[in-house]
């Protein structure tokens, strides 16, 4: 077995005003760290870090910003999880910040010793945890309160040396889902993607009791348990029931405690009868009850799952393309005619991985006879356009140089034309590519994150709306923005020259709570997007009134 060593021996240089931002930097000198151990690396990583008060947080190449925006963050909510968990970080934390989901899956770190949770945003190794952007700053900021969490729970559970941490483990012996639950709930109290999440889950009727959805959802299981404790028996008992199970070595006395349950089982038979009701309730109060065509089936199991379907906008033809995921392969299939076609197959059968949040994607183009697929391959993102009336790759394509990550993708204008909101040096910004030329045209550029595009063609204008955190439509932010506004609907006209500053953005949506996301056309004259803003996803219908020149507002006419 080889053990690949990377030093950390390079000086980091800052301008002054970033030193006060920022606490004292030092030359990172770290001897012995494992990469390329069992997985294989197409990367090679050069470390520096930033140095805080409580954190150091390493970063890679094109990561500066990202680690500026971690090591701010993390000592922004170091001090709301201490308060929380009811304990303090004896030591510094280090933070490893990786650009991307594929560049985290190439790490090492923690392999044999951290505690995995479902879906991998974050691992622990003693005081260490890693964090990877997704696009969304808001979804690593929530990968930065849960990896503080968990190093302050573990420390308070089972102490912070290995050795200790092993021993205290068997003698307290709580289930995996009841701690990964409490640290994803410190995490991210509740969201409407979880609720959504959980009511297919209770409604489906598969589970006769908390245990089995324990082992087939563990994480969506642990988190909605201590939210439900929270509902039922108060936000502070929360953190007072883990510490009682912690004190009294027994989850039926800490049970007793706090809910005046006699044994741990009683209460987890009360969250399913809770949790059944209330959903049941919420269905037969809605007004409208949606109706569709079924376009394909897939059986999901415990091996084999599905995601990513992308239906031809044609109806004519009635093909459907679909992501196939089991045991770490991929495979990019198009069902056309009732028979599958597979376009690609990728990766290699392990347990290690999860299922990347966004690759391989796909989108269709209008007519419905090209179908674009966008996938990383070997530490490289590739694109090949496949033309369903030939059955063949016409276009082939490596978008690497061009940017670290694809967070959405879509075909505009006409089958040469591809319309993508991208990563580039920890910025997500919004792009057009000319496939024929291979040629990109950046149409936004500033630090806040700019999602799901899409063109639009509404009465008078030819419009790009998106979903954005940035706080108004002028306003580009700097490399220490924190990004803590919510997200809105905005649209850029005035785009087709080749200077980005002349871009004219306007704000459509200005929501009080929750977010505004995936916008779309919906007629000749309407959009639609989701809103969260009560507390349930639904989707708005809207038109852009220009009652003054220049200024644009949105009218909301309904929700489904």
């Amino acid at each position: 077995m080889q053990d690949h060593k990377i030093r950390f021996d390079k000086k980091i240089f800052l301008l002054t005003s970033l030193l006060i931002v920022f606490g004292t930097m030092v030359n990172a000198q770290v001897s012995s760290v494992e990469f390329g151990k069992n997985r294989v690396q197409y990367k090679n990583f050069k470390w520096e870090y930033y140095q805080t008060n409580n954190f150091n947080s390493y970063f890679n190449q094109n990561g500066q910003e990202l680690a500026k925006f971690v090591a701010q963050v993390a000592e922004e909510e170091l001090p709301l999880m201490e308060k929380f968990v009811e304990f303090t970080l004896q030591r510094r934390a280090n933070i490893v910040v990786y650009n991307s989901f594929n560049d985290m899956k190439q790490s090492n770190i923690g392999l044999g010793i951290d505690w995995q949770s479902e879906g991998g945003t974050t691992k622990l190794v003693n005081n260490k945890m890693i964090v990877y952007y997704t696009s969304n700053h808001a979804e690593l900021r929530t990968q930065i309160r849960e990896g503080i969490a968990k190093i302050l729970t573990e420390n308070v559970l089972f102490g912070d040396d290995l050795g200790e941490v092993a021993g205290n483990k068997a003698l307290l012996d709580l289930p995996e889902w009841l701690v990964d639950g409490y640290v994803a709930y410190a995490g991210e109290n509740w969201s409407s993607q979880l609720d959504d999440d959980l009511k297919s889950e209770i409604l489906s009727e598969k589970y006769k009791n908390f245990y089995q959805l324990a082992f087939e959802r563990p994480l969506l299981a642990g988190h909605a348990f201590w939210y439900f404790v929270e509902e039922r028996y108060n936000r502070e008992n929360t953190t007072y029931l883990l510490y009682l199970a912690r004190i009294y070595k027994n989850l039926n006395k800490a049970t007793q405690q706090v809910t005046k349950k006699r044994k741990f089982k009683d209460l987890l038979n009360e969250f399913m009868v809770f949790q059944y009701e209330k959903y049941e309730k919420d269905i037969n109060r809605r007004r409208y009850n949606p109706k569709g065509s079924e376009v394909t089936s897939v059986i999901v199991g415990k091996q084999k799952d599905y995601f990513n379907f992308n239906v031809n906008p044609n109806r004519r033809i009635g093909s459907v393309a679909v992501v196939e995921y089991k045991k770490g392969q991929y495979r990019v299939i198009l069902n056309q005619e009732d028979k599958d076609i597979v376009l690609l197959k990728l990766g290699s059968k392990s347990k290690l991985g999860d299922i990347d949040p966004n690759y391989p994607m796909m989108a269709w183009d209008q007519k419905g006879t090209r179908l674009s697929v966008l996938y990383e391959e070997a530490g490289r993102i590739k694109l090949f356009v496949h033309d369903a009336n030939l059955n063949r790759k016409i276009y082939e394509r490596d978008l690497t140089t061009f940017f670290d990550q694809v967070q959405d993708m879509k075909f505009i204008y006409n089958f040469q034309t591809l319309l993508f909101s991208a990563v580039k040096n920890g910025h997500s910004d919004i792009y057009t590519y000319d496939i024929e030329n291979d040629k990109i045209k950046q149409i936004t550029d500033d630090v806040y994150d700019d999602l799901d595009p899409s063109l639009v063609a509404l009465p008078g204008k030819v419009a790009i709306i998106f979903s954005s955190n940035r706080p108004g439509p002028e306003i580009k932010g700097g490399d220490t923005s924190l990004m803590k506004d919510r997200f809105n609907i905005f649209m850029v006209t005035d785009f087709d020259t080749d200077k980005i500053e002349l871009n004219q953005v306007t704000q459509l949506t200005n929501l009080k709570f929750g977010n505004a996301t995936k916008p779309s056309q919906y007629n000749d004259n309407h959009f639609t997007f989701v809103s969260d803003e009560n507390g349930i996803a639904n989707r708005y219908a809207g038109f852009v009134s220009s009652k003054i020149a220049g200024v644009e507002t949105v009218v909301i006419i309904g929700d489904e």
